[in-house]
């Protein structure tokens, strides 16, 4: 089974991929739901890390820094830290921010320290891309490079453009996106699993409407 079954079958299991109908953020009514949140045990975040890892060896990722996003990007960094050490890739710094700066004790926005060298950013999903610009906003005052940002999925979906929000971003700060899967693989995951087929249409026209 390759990397994007596997994780799909994961995100079933879980219950971190749900079909029906499910307002987003974005004001969308969306035909399903994705929620990392439940990648709560060692075993999902053991699997995720090793999925990484694959992405990481076949675009020949290099990094010293693995920042995740509070608070759904601070498991990923974690769990990709360890796994690269256990692989004998390196030991990596990862790093993640506070939702509210703190005032008092260490203080300040992070939790870790930059090295220098690139930083890759894993997150769990793009939407219309907005808390992923905040992040490489916010970031820009540490003058760190950053080359890379990881997802689990890429929903595809339209930006501000016409583009991909994913493309949007790609283009604004040059940097490479890369996922585990995309609305595309969930489509195909769908027809090829007769369980799931009375969901295809409703994913089909929400591609067409607002996927690229």
């Amino acid at each position: 089974m390759d990397y994007k079954k596997a994780f799909i079958k994961l995100c079933i299991e879980k219950e971190a991929l749900k079909f029906g109908k499910f307002e987003l953020k974005s004001g969308r009514t969306s035909p399903f739901f994705f929620n990392s949140g439940v990648f709560t045990d060692g075993q999902s975040i053991d699997l995720i890390s090793e999925l990484f890892l694959q992405i990481i060896k076949e675009k020949k990722i290099n990094f010293a820094n693995i920042f995740g996003p509070a608070y759904k990007g601070i498991p990923l960094a974690t769990g990709l830290a360890q796994i690269m050490f256990k692989n004998n890739m390196g030991v990596v710094n990862y790093v993640f921010d506070r939702k509210d700066e703190k005032k008092h004790g260490e203080g300040g926005e992070l939790i870790g320290t930059f090295l220098p060298g690139n930083t890759i950013i894993v997150d769990d999903v793009i939407t219309a891309g907005t808390a992923i610009k905040k992040s490489l906003e916010n970031l820009e005052k540490y003058k760190i490079q950053i080359k890379d940002l990881m997802v689990l999925l890429d929903r595809k979906e339209k930006g501000t453009s016409s583009k991909a929000a994913s493309e949007e971003i790609k283009i604004q700060y040059n940097i490479n996106v890369y996922s585990i899967i995309t609305i595309h693989d969930i489509l195909e995951y769908i027809e090829d699993n007769s369980e799931f087929s009375q969901h295809k249409s409703d994913v089909e026209k929400y591609i067409a409407n607002f996927g690229i």
